[in-house]
């Protein structure tokens, strides 16, 4: 009995035991379904909250990544003619009243208050030329401007001041005095072929083809040959075709590259004579059919010359913000410019104006298809034009139209355009060629720094000075009480094209008449609208009607007077007076 007693308590604790095991496994059940629904449920909260925030955050506009020479304007200082740091020897006199390298160091401060980011000097090369073209040695600083050590030091400088600087690059030609042309006149090894020679009768040398006013071929006593020069007779021209002298060109463009320098502006672009020569010319000897490398549309003609140089400055883009630049000018030349952006180039130089000189009245009517026609023509690559104004080989923005009242709307267009604006030195305080000099002379005179005209040097110019630097200076623009200087237009204008819209935007160009406007646009920034009245009598435009941008604007730039008013185009026309500009602001 105890045993079936013992049996059946047995039996009951194994059910027991059984029916335990079965709940601890249902409880375990129900907590991992639970778990399983909370995750389920957790997730979900999280994924749409995740779109919620995704929905209701800002988007990020689009910024492309623009380079320095994208975006940044360029300072152009002739340098003999900006700052003379030098004291009166008087026993050598050397160097008086001529600008310097040291003199462009002490400006510095001005040149970044004003918004200069890059500078571009021009040929400071040791030379036996005033135009500084006739180089003797393309590696050495002409003694007039200074040494190696104070072009160091300029460099390092700026660089610590974020400011980048370019550099002629003058591959044309050579001076007389230069060791290349020296040797090649007497043969020696691989300099004879560095020039292009003919053999030629010394009294009958003269090329029926002129430059410049000037024989094509002069004779050398030494060489008892002709060389040829599109230039002076002074400025042989080097023989692009031969390997040797590229080799020694990419030379010239590395050293200056490892002293720091970000660009190069090629000067005097004939690099390439085929088309004058002639086919049966002949050059050191030989006939262009015996020059296997003299066919252009075989191995060097103008843009391989360019691309080839461009590889060289590739080759320093190591890590961002070492982007080298090449550039180019232009001028009037649409075909020319296309050329060149199709070689690479990097920045090509246009005038948005007619280099013929015309009034602002004469050309009034075509600006804007003008500037348009140019930024078509540059297709994508519109960025990469350098909208410039006058050189050390042409008029001043003053003297390009009918006067001096236009600088100011000029400048607003230069500034407000897409590419990069090229400042010739004292534009912006609405320097004027001199009156009495001669060609080029007239478009180098000193820097008007103040009205005594001794803000440039303590010695006597090198150039007569313009006689209206008593009115026209730095010192004056900057002291007036005038808020509306030619000075002070320009450095807001600086400001204003930091706005992304200036910086990227697209472009459309209307023209109502006289009245010149155009919008910029960055999609997710505000857009602008520049009206500039180009006639002689006041306008009153409708710019909603004519442009379709909306209605409700501000009014953040004015050439003239102190408007800021948000104003509405439905409601009201914005009276524009004559050679004034505005930009307005909207969304």
């Amino acid at each position: 009995k105890t045993k079936f007693i013992n049996g059946r308590e047995q039996q009951h604790v194994h059910l027991d035991f059984s029916r335990s095991v079965d709940q601890t496994r249902l409880g375990r059940w129900k907590k991992l379904r639970l778990i399983l629904l909370v995750g389920f449920l957790v997730g979900w909260t999280l994924l749409i909250a995740t779109v919620v925030i995704m929905v209701l955050t800002p988007k990020h506009p689009f910024r492309p990544d623009l380079k320095w020479y994208d975006k940044n304007i360029v300072y152009e200082i002739l340098p003999e003619s900006f700052q003379d740091s030098s004291v009166k020897d008087v026993h050598t006199k050397k160097g008086d009243g001529v600008g310097d390298l040291k003199g462009i160091l002490a400006r510095l401060d001005y040149l970044k208050d004003i918004g200069s980011k890059v500078l571009y000097i021009n040929s400071i090369y040791e030379s036996n030329d005033e135009d500084h073209k006739a180089i003797v040695n393309h590696t050495k600083i002409d003694e007039i401007y200074g040494s190696m050590e104070d072009f160091v030091e300029l460099r390092k400088v700026t660089k610590e001041m974020k400011m980048r600087l370019i550099m002629d690059f003058i591959p044309n030609h050579t001076g007389k005095q230069n060791q290349w042309f020296s040797k090649s006149q007497k043969k020696e090894g691989k300099y004879t072929d560095y020039f292009i020679w003919t053999t030629c009768d010394p009294q009958t040398y003269r090329h029926d083809l002129m430059v410049i006013g000037r024989g094509a071929w002069t004779y050398d006593d030494t060489r008892k040959e002709c060389y040829f020069h599109q230039l002076e007779s002074d400025k042989p021209d080097l023989n692009l075709r031969s390997a040797d002298v590229r080799q020694e060109l990419e030379s010239i463009l590395r050293f200056w590259l490892d002293k720091g320098v970000d660009g190069f502006h090629v000067q005097d672009q004939h690099l390439y004579e085929d088309e004058i020569l002639g086919n049966e010319t002949f050059v050191n000897g030989k006939t262009d059919s015996e020059h296997q490398d003299l066919n252009r549309s075989d191995d060097m003609n103008h843009a391989k010359l360019l691309k080839a140089w461009k590889t060289v400055l590739e080759s320093y883009n190591t890590k961002p913000g070492r982007e080298k630049a090449l550039i180019v000018t232009a001028k009037d030349d649409l075909n020319t410019t296309k050329e060149y952006f199709d070689a690479g180039v990097t920045i090509v130089r246009v005038t948005p104006l007619s280099v013929s000189g015309a009034s602002l009245a004469e050309s009034n009517t075509s600006l804007a298809e003008r500037i348009e026609t140019k930024l078509k023509n540059a297709n994508s690559n519109f960025k990469k034009i350098g909208w410039m104004y006058g050189d050390k080989y042409s008029s001043r923005l003053t003297n390009s139209l009918v006067g001096p009242v236009q600088i100011k709307v000029l400048l607003t267009l230069q500034a407000t355009l897409p590419g990069v604006p090229f400042n010739y030195y004292g534009n912006e305080i609405g320097m004027t060629d001199h009156l009495t000099l001669s060609a080029p002379k007239k478009y180098r005179t000193p820097m008007q720094w103040n009205s005594k005209g001794t803000g440039f040097s303590q010695n006597t110019p090198w150039v007569d000075r313009n006689a209206n630097y008593i009115t026209i200076n730095v010192e004056t623009e900057k002291a007036t009480g005038d808020e509306y200087t030619t000075l002070k237009v320009y450095k807001r204008l600086q400001e204003l094209r930091e706005n992304e819209s200036f910086q990227w935007g697209t472009m459309s160009v209307y023209r109502d008449g006289d009245l010149l406007m155009y919008t910029r646009k960055a999609d997710g920034f505000p857009g602008y609208l520049v009206a500039i009245n180009l006639g002689t009598s006041r306008v009153t435009g409708s710019f909603h009607a004519a442009t379709g941008i909306p209605k409700e604007i501000k009014v953040v730039f004015h050439t003239h007077k102190d408007d800021n008013s948000a104003i509405s185009l439905s409601d009201t026309s914005y009276i524009l007076n004559p050679s004034h500009a505005v930009v307005l602001e909207y969304q």
